[in-house]
């Protein structure tokens, strides 16, 4: 096995993006096994409780690697920069206000994949929706997350969602 520390640039930016790749697909498989065992119901119930555990590891985490002090919005931004989950989409971050921050994903695999297999029920806003407001929660118990665009999309073209995050 070759240690990361030799491996060059470009070697390690394929293998975090492979990573990235990998988690999302193990994420999506693990859904469609829980719901062929348990129904829709039950595999989203179980999803949202993961992806809300989830969040404090990843918080603790990456803090502890990179030295991350910020929370607020700030905090949001950062943990979401450095969280592998999110390497896989194209996301954008828009400011409207110092108490106002809008999350964008322009481009998401898990929705490109339930999309290209027709699938009705979206888990989107259920699961990101709970990622997002324990992360929000974490970083300042004030701040409180809503959809403002959601899927389905009529086209492609289209943003995938987007989120607000304020101050109460």
């Amino acid at each position: 096995m070759d240690k990361l520390e030799d491996l060059s640039k470009e070697e390690l930016i394929k293998r975090v993006r492979l990573s990235a790749d990998i988690s999302l697909a193990l994420d999506g498989l693990w859904f469609l096994a829980a719901e062929n065992t348990n129904g829709y119901d039950k595999a989203l119930e179980m999803d949202i409780d993961v992806w809300e555990r989830y969040v404090p590891v990843a918080v603790k985490r990456i803090k502890k690697h990179f030295d991350l002090p910020s929370t607020g919005l700030q905090g949001i931004k950062d943990i979401v920069k450095y969280d592998p989950l999110w390497i896989a989409l194209d996301i954008e971050f828009l400011e409207d206000a110092p108490e106002r921050l809008v999350f964008q994903v322009n481009r998401c695999p898990a929705l490109e994949a339930m999309e290209r297999i027709g699938r009705e029920l979206l888990t989107c806003q259920p699961v990101e929706g709970a990622y997002l407001s324990k992360l929000a929660e974490r970083m300042d118990p004030r701040i409180k997350v809503e959809p403002l665009k959601l899927p389905p999309r009529k086209s492609p073209d289209e943003i995938c969602c987007q989120w607000l995050f304020s101050f109460e």
